[in-house]
């Protein structure tokens, strides 16, 4: 079977920094494979196009632009917010705001989305909420372990069916169990 819309794609891949020779951001293993239902919005556009109609046992190597990734760095999301936020019962909580952490915050819609701590000042935190890999160019290599078509079983748990614990997902930031 080849991989298309509304299949299960079972694959193993190592994410590089800009080039096949570049620095590993993520790799995934035949022990701990990634997978996810493939044409469904769930991952990068031009990943899925790139896997569109392999077949088990083909390999794979592409890159993506930062555009066709998690987009370029913005600077317009890079923000102070109240130092206030950070406060709990009474005291300005240093555990979890550090220079370098991921905290998460919730939007209006109780929506849960990481932002990075870069400077701590008097009264404001400086938060990168820019996507993790955003500005970076991307390199992908692996192999199609399995496809098969999608089933009802696929769409419980988290994700919409969408249940690893790597993260190559471009609305989520995470698998199950994260």
């Amino acid at each position: 079977m080849k991989v298309a819309k509304n299949t299960v794609v079972t694959m193993t891949y190592v994410l590089h920094r800009e080039t096949a020779d570049g620095e590993i951001i993520q790799e995934t293993t035949k022990e701990q494979p990634f997978q996810a239902i493939f044409g469904q919005g769930m991952l990068l556009p031009k990943f899925e196009e790139n896997l569109d109609g392999l077949e088990p046992g083909a390999t794979f190597g592409f890159a993506l632009t930062p555009q066709e990734g998690y987009g370029e760095h913005r600077d317009e999301n890079v923000i102070d917010v109240n130092k206030d936020i950070f406060v709990q019962d009474g005291v300005f909580n240093e555990t979890i705001c550090q220079v370098g952490a991921q905290v998460w915050f919730t939007d209006n819609n109780n929506q849960p989305f990481p932002g990075k701590i870069l400077e701590i000042g008097e009264t404001t935190v400086k938060v990168d909420f820019n996507p993790e890999l955003a500005g970076v160019p991307l390199y992908f290599t692996g192999e199609i372990l399995d496809v098969r078509e999608l089933n009802e079983s696929d769409f419980g748990g988290c994700g919409g069916g969408h249940c690893h614990n790597q993260s190559c997902c471009e609305s989520c930031g995470g698998g199950c169990g994260e």
